[in-house]
């Protein structure tokens, strides 16, 4: 069920003044494509379902520009959630595993996290510019396997699933093994982004075919914190 948007907009601003609670760090983004507005069609009520259990205390989430584009709103819906501590980096362009300073590959950077301020619940957005770029399971796999090596098995994890129009193909092989490791690991959940776009008819992405439009981030954010609560209840 997606968030309202003043819900989020009033959000991202309690966020903000509230900076001590949020650590996010760096964010690289040009202009977000398009704006969050008040009113539209898909504003719906704010989910009456919230988790049954605790909400850990902190989380972090380690993602490429489509996590960027929607930092803002992400860390609102968090906060909404009721995570006191919220990391989001992320960087446009970022891969798993190849990667230099600019940008920073994922691995690292969850694993400088992890060692240095492990959170309670991780969310990995990552996949997305590695898809199409190799053809063998064994080197996506190989890719996946070294992410959960680092994050402890006993910490809850929700994985963003893969959506790009150019490399569709590349992305469901990804999105496959993914969710194959994450069942065999347990305690883990899939965020349905390559569902949620493919039902929308790619109404919810810029016409790149890969990153959310205004609507689209509301929609993003909403379907990490679905997978959260999911994981959580």
């Amino acid at each position: 069920m997606l968030i309202d948007r003043r819900t989020l907009l009033f959000g991202a601003l309690a966020t903000a003044v509230a900076a001590c609670s949020s650590s996010g760090t760096e964010n690289n983004a040009t202009a977000p494509i398009g704006t969050v507005g008040l009113g539209g069609a898909n504003d719906v009520p704010p989910s009456n379902n919230p988790p049954k259990t605790k909400v850990p205390a902190s989380i972090a989430m380690v993602g490429d520009s489509i996590t960027a584009l929607s930092q803002t709103t992400i860390e609102a819906v968090l906060t909404q959630v009721g995570f006191a501590t919220i990391t989001v980096n992320a960087e446009p362009s970022r891969r798993i595993e190849v990667g230099n300073k600019k940008p920073m590959a994922g691995l690292p950077v969850i694993t400088f996290i992890e060692a240095s301020a492990p959170p309670q619940m991780w969310v990995v957005a990552l996949g997305t510019n590695d898809a199409g770029l190799y053809t063998e399971n064994a080197e996506y796999q190989g890719l996946i396997d070294d992410v959960l090596k680092v994050i402890p098995a006993d910490v809850p994890l929700v994985w963003v699933s893969t959506y790009r129009h150019d490399q569709l193909k590349g992305c469901e092989q990804f999105n496959l093994l993914m969710r194959a490791s994450l069942k065999k690991r347990g305690t883990a959940t899939v965020a349905e982004w390559y569902q949620t776009v493919t039902k929308s008819k790619g109404s919810i992405l810029t016409d790149d075919g890969v990153h959310p439009n205004a609507d689209g981030i509301l929609v993003f954010a909403d379907t990490v914190r679905a997978a959260i609560a999911t994981q959580l209840n």
